[in-house]
């Protein structure tokens, strides 16, 4: 196989915004393979979760992002975690949801992508 590592990584939010569904957007340009993700927001807000979606259809969901000294991970079997490797075609629109966000909280998040030979 002949794969790149890659990781995506975005911070979100402001005072005085409330993130929540489809909060941010982006193309996939190339045909890839999601295999992790993490994520942590400024400060703890108990009901917090992350979506990933692939075409408006939740790719990785409910990823938990409540604690901030304790980031959530989703990790594929590539890293050592026990969900399956999720693959998306070239051109696919992405976005990323905060599920129960609360107000004037900041969300950090890194993607783990595989570029170069897809699967899953």
């Amino acid at each position: 196989m002949n794969e790149r590592l890659v990781s995506l990584c975005f911070t979100a939010g402001e005072t005085g915004e409330t993130l929540g569904a489809n909060f941010l957007y982006w193309y996939q340009s190339v045909a890839c393979t999601i295999v992790g993700m993490t994520c942590a927001p400024s400060v703890d807000d108990e009901d917090l979760t992350i979506d990933i979606n692939d075409d408006g259809s939740a790719a990785v969901s409910a990823v938990d992002c409540s604690d901030q000294n304790v980031p959530g991970t989703w990790l594929s079997t590539d890293l050592g975690g026990t969900n399956d490797p999720v693959a998306v075609a070239a051109g696919s629109k992405m976005s990323l949801d905060a599920n129960s966000a609360a107000a004037n909280t900041r969300v950090h998040i890194v993607i783990w992508i595989l570029v170069g030979e897809t699967y899953a």
